[in-house]
């Protein structure tokens, strides 16, 4: 169920004709390779949010955010707020965290709890040879798997898509699965 490699593919598991999308590609190419990818909840998503203080996070995009006759922030939290309404994931939202506009998130829980990716973060100390030792075990396990560095650059995220959405419960015992191989070696 996971993306197969072959020799028609990189390392990374991204079959080759995806690899062909360049700075020179059109925009809706880019577009459609992130939505085959990062494929989750397409009727709300997140955006990273950052604090006067520094603090941040991604919370999900409401319609009414700090509009002052309907959003009680920051008196009451959007979780409680009644006219709390989702934003829907667009090509254009895409396209304006694309071009750093913003940055979004997805939410790849899907409402029958199927998920089409796997993530892993690894932000410790030991962050590199973590990654490494779980590429490894990817790579021993035919488990395609892409790394993408952090944005703080003290860390990475390793990515497994998957042809179809699975069930979260089996693709969490794949992580699951995959980590506890990794740590038994180190």
């Amino acid at each position: 169920h996971m993306k197969e490699s072959n020799e028609n593919e990189d390392r990374v598991g991204v079959p080759s004709k995806k690899s062909e999308i360049t700075m020179q590609s059109s925009e809706e190419k880019k577009i459609a390779l992130f939505k085959s990818l990062f494929r989750g909840r397409n009727d709300v998503y997140p955006v990273r949010w950052e604090s006067k203080t520094g603090k941040s996070g991604y919370s999900p995009t409401c319609a009414y955010e700090w509009n002052p006759i309907l959003c009680e922030k920051p008196k009451k939290k959007c979780a409680d707020c009644a006219n709390r309404e989702f934003l829907p994931l667009t090509d254009q939202v895409i396209h304006n965290h694309l071009t750093g506009k913003c940055t979004i998130g997805v939410y790849p829980l899907l409402q029958n709890d199927s998920c089409w990716f796997l993530a892993a973060d690894f932000d410790k100390k030991a962050w590199k040879d973590d990654v490494i030792a779980f590429l490894n075990t990817c790579d021993e396990l035919h488990v395609p798997a892409a790394l993408e560095r952090s944005r703080s650059g003290q860390g990475g995220h390793i990515w497994i898509f998957f042809e179809e959405a699975l069930p979260a419960e089996l693709a969490r015992e794949l992580g699951s699965a995959l980590m506890t191989l990794t740590m038994k070696r180190r």
